[in-house]
């Protein structure tokens, strides 16, 4: 990857998703760093040294350096229950390699939950994964340096209004790109991380709210060949961690066998 223009500064990430937190990416060399206020470019050498192109925490005249986003999560709406047409979304799975229309191998939603907006997911473009992270433009190049070529998200909601659940796909040219992407994202230090049993090589990780009226969230990400997919599950109070394992086994199951 070629280096940072001269006088290049990482923007701090967006919130992803319902997420109170700043999502860092680490990969091909380069880690962006945005966390709370304090952001840091590390250029890592073929020979193993690092050297620090901006300093990890916020100088005092940094004065416009936008704070970290709040971690209370707005209401979420009720979807309105709609007779599910009859999919025509397609897609193939061969060993480690997914073909098709990607939200073909979005988590399945339940019998007893509704889906937000279009049934079959929504497609997203490089670009639409991009602004999700931190410093869009380089984030948009390191993507497409890994081979990926977009993903896809559907959200549902249980009809007794316990949990929302939103699953995002994204597809990389090979399995080993994934495997890359999964292992060099980090998160901000309100998100604890926690062992997703029986899921290989799952990352699980909880934000719990501070005032058990308000909404905690449980997330994990992994990878099945070619394809990322992370789970979000948005409630009241404290999650229980063992709400992601089920979830995350059915998106294996569907990713691998493609039903």
């Amino acid at each position: 990857m070629p280096p940072p223009p001269p006088g290049y500064q990482p923007v701090p990430a967006g919130p992803r998703s319902r997420r109170g937190m700043y999502v860092a990416l680490a990969v091909a060399g380069w880690l962006v760093v945005a966390a709370g206020t304090a952001t840091a470019v590390v250029a890592v050498g073929s020979d193993g040294t690092t050297t620090t192109v901006a300093d990890a925490e916020p100088s005092a005249t940094a004065s416009a350096t936008p704070s970290a986003a709040p971690t209370t999560l707005a209401p979420t709406p009720t979807p309105k229950a709609v007779p599910s047409p009859t999919s025509t979304v397609r897609g193939t799975v061969s060993g480690s390699t997914h073909k098709g229309d990607l939200r073909y191998f979005l988590l399945p939603v339940p019998a007893d939950a509704v889906a937000y907006g279009d049934q079959d997911g929504t497609k997203m473009t490089v670009s639409d994964l991009a602004k999700l992270l931190g410093n869009p433009t380089t984030s948009k190049q390191i993507l497409k340096e890994y081979g990926c070529s977009g993903g896809a998200t559907r959200t549902y909601r249980t009809n007794d209004g316990t949990y929302t659940v939103e699953t995002q796909l994204m597809h990389f040219s090979s399995s080993g790109y994934a495997s890359d992407w999964v292992q060099g994202l980090t998160f901000g230090s309100k998100a604890k991380a926690f062992t997703v049993s029986g899921v290989s090589g799952a990352r699980g990780f909880a934000i719990d709210p501070t005032d058990p009226a308000d909404d905690g969230e449980l997330f994990a990400i992994a990878h099945v060949g070619d394809v990322e997919y992370e789970i979000t599950v948005t409630g009241t109070g404290k999650l229980p961690r063992s709400v992601l394992k089920p979830l995350m086994q059915r998106e294996v199951q569907r990713l691998k066998s493609g039903h």
